[in-house]
């Protein structure tokens, strides 16, 4: 049986309309009873009008996405196919619009035209007219880091009311709002392309509260808990028994019983796949100031960066392959993208200041560069082996406008990074301590103005912790913030976000020896094939507690990172409690040049209402 927690949700909501309509049906004063029989009906008719017109109001708002929807899928693949250009060309022809307003109206009139006396408390009955005409393209924009188009169409609801011989009729009128958009893949809490499941599974102790997605192979085992609605294209998952064997079943629990997800926020298991592109944008362009989307081809792959290029966004002449090193890129004097490293690095250590400051160590064998970016000042300085330092005006920081280039968050290291850290703990972290906020103990990485996406080549070693300055989950806690005045000073939202992108390998969880849980803020990424957010050794290490990721994890095929017992104790690497960063829904907020999905979805319907009449 499908549960659709959105469809329960829209009930609730009618449930509640109605009952309200439906009170003011049904209570007379005194003075009522006075009126003539003509009156009373009268009035009754038009409150039924007005109950219609609020029922099918909710429709419109709520069930055109299942007729958009599909339609997106499909002209979504012919546009990629056919090469179009979105900041352009229509992902839904021209030619289908009027098809589009009237498949919609079809579906409202076949299904919703109707209040009965059942409905009403016996009270009449509301027949309901829907018009929906005028379907055109609005605008051309951005979503996240890539584009969006957003459609509309007017929309006309004439809700005849009748009690007896009363007779009354609302007319509304307003229009919808489509939006189309690629959407980033930090707005998945979990996305992976091979969820495992014939071979692990999520099981007791696991528990996630934000959108998650399998393109195949879920696996369950006892009751992990899921907030947020679970889907996956796979026509259903892997149920594991009390002995971990398994059966793949069109179900939301286990032969024996013995395994039941708690599906708080409903599941599907025949929804539409999302592709995982190894990359929509090319991280290198951008780290070099150069457009990210740059696509001269046409073949829908972001260009790499050609010699001369880099050779000229890095000064090195005569031209030739750039030697080893950290370059913070740059014209003479202003920075003019992001950093770039040739070769692998040993370490890269992200400190925040406090002070308005973020601090990069880059250390690459037995050279050590250092970056220092003085938000305050709008300036950047950085120290090379040799203990010169250089300051340039502006910061590599935050998203550059998507076709220009320019200075960005973005760090590309050509090679692969030993070890991502933080600044050690002052002092021992106790298992039940709170996510939020973590213990004073863990330094953070990030400062509250730095918005970085680290992209490597190949391996990513993580070696702690990695967290902000302000915890996005307490920005409106008064005591919290007059603890952490900086975060106090936040106007319009905060903005602080870390990205990680593994090109061709594993984003790996090092064993450090000391640490019991690990928190990691930010969507990590590692989508080359059978690649994904691995725990190094995680079946001989022991028990490490919780992994607390608070943020995403995007991967192709879903690592094991821990072993548990028949009772669902930890034996070995973590227990997973992944848990959502609600800025990142729907792409409001996402990592500097963050690979987006490769076609376009359904990202909101909105209906405004302009015009409400009586007759």
């Amino acid at each position: 049986m499908k549960k659709d927690g959105v469809a329960l949700a829209t009930a609730l909501v009618l449930m509640t309309v109605l009952v309200a309509v439906i009170s003011v049906l049904t209570i007379s004063t005194m003075g009522e009873f006075k009126q003539s029989k003509n009156s009373i009906l009268a009035s009754q008719a038009r409150n039924v009008a007005e109950a219609g017109a609020a029922y099918a109001e909710a429709m419109v708002r709520s069930k055109t996405s299942s007729v958009v929807q599909p339609l997106v899928d499909r002209y979504s693949s012919q546009f990629i196919n056919n090469g179009g250009d979105p900041s352009s060309d229509p992902v839904i022809p021209k030619d289908k619009w009027s098809d589009v307003a009237n498949r919609i109206q079809t579906m409202l009139q076949d299904n919703y035209s109707a209040l009965t006396g059942s409905d009403l408390d016996g009270i009449g009955r509301a027949n309901v007219n829907y018009t929906i005409s005028g379907f055109r393209l609005a605008a051309l924009g951005s979503s996240g880091n890539g584009f969006s188009q957003t459609y509309t169409a007017n929309y006309q609801i004439t809700s005849t009311g009748r009690a007896g011989k009363g007779r009354k009729r609302i007319i509304e009128k307003g229009y919808l709002t489509i939006v189309l958009g690629r959407p980033s893949l930090s707005q998945w809490l979990f996305l992976v392309e091979d969820a495992g499941g014939r071979r692990g599974f999520f099981g007791t102790g696991s528990r996630f509260d934000g959108p998650v997605h399998a393109n195949s192979n879920w696996g369950f085992w006892g009751r992990p808990v899921f907030t947020d609605i679970v889907t996956s294209a796979d026509g259903g998952a892997w149920f594991y028994k009390r002995n971990f064997r398994s059966n793949f079943l069109d179900s939301d629990h286990s032969t024996d019983g013995f395994t039941r997800p708690d599906f708080q926020g409903g599941y599907d298991w025949h929804a539409a796949r999302v592709e995982l592109p190894r990359n929509a944008l090319s991280q290198e362009r951008a780290a070099l100031g150069l457009p990210p989307d740059t696509d001269a081809n046409g073949d829908g792959i972001p260009d790499p960066p050609s010699r001369a290029e880099k050779c000229q966004q890095l000064h090195i002449t005569p031209c030739r392959t750039p030697p080893s090193g950290v370059y913070l890129v740059n014209d003479g004097a202003n920075i003019t993208g992001g950093i770039y490293v040739q070769g692998d690095l040993s370490r890269l250590q992200l400190s925040a200041g406090g002070d308005g400051t973020q601090i990069y160590s880059f250390r690459q064998g037995s050279r050590t560069w250092t970056i220092v970016v003085d938000y305050n000042n709008n300036t950047t300085t950085i120290t090379n082996p040799s203990g010169t330092s250089k300051t340039y005006n502006g910061v590599p920081n935050g998203q550059a406008p998507l076709s220009s280039g320019g200075a960005n968050g973005q760090i590309y290291v050509n090679g692969s990074i030993g070890q991502v850290r933080s600044p050690s703990r002052t002092g021992w972290v106790s298992p039940d301590s709170p996510d939020h906020p973590p213990s004073d103990s863990i330094q953070p990485a990030l400062s509250l103005e730095t918005q970085l996406n680290i992209t490597a080549r190949d391996e990513i070693g993580i070696f702690n912790d990695l967290i902000y300055e302000c915890d996005p989950t307490m920005m409106g806690d008064g005591n919290y913030l007059a603890d952490h005045p900086r975060c106090a000073s936040v106007t319009n939202g905060l903005k602080t976000v870390l990205g990680m992108f593994s090109l061709n390998e594993d984003i790996t969880i090092l064993e450090n020896g000391h640490m019991n849980d690990i928190y990691l803020w930010g969507s990590y990424l590692s989508a080359a094939d059978g690649k994904g957010l691995a725990v190094a050794n995680y079946n001989g290490r022991g028990s490490q507690g919780s992994m607390h990721l608070f943020g995403g994890v995007i991967q192709w095929m879903d690592q094991l990172r821990g072993v548990v017992d028949r009772r669902g104790n930890l034996i070995s690497g973590y227990h997973e409690r992944f848990e959502y960063d609600n800025r990142f829904r729907n792409s409001s907020l996402a990592p500097p040049n963050f690979p987006t999905a490769k076609a376009f979805q359904l990202q909101s319907v909105t209906a405004v209402r302009q015009l409400h009449q009586e007759r």
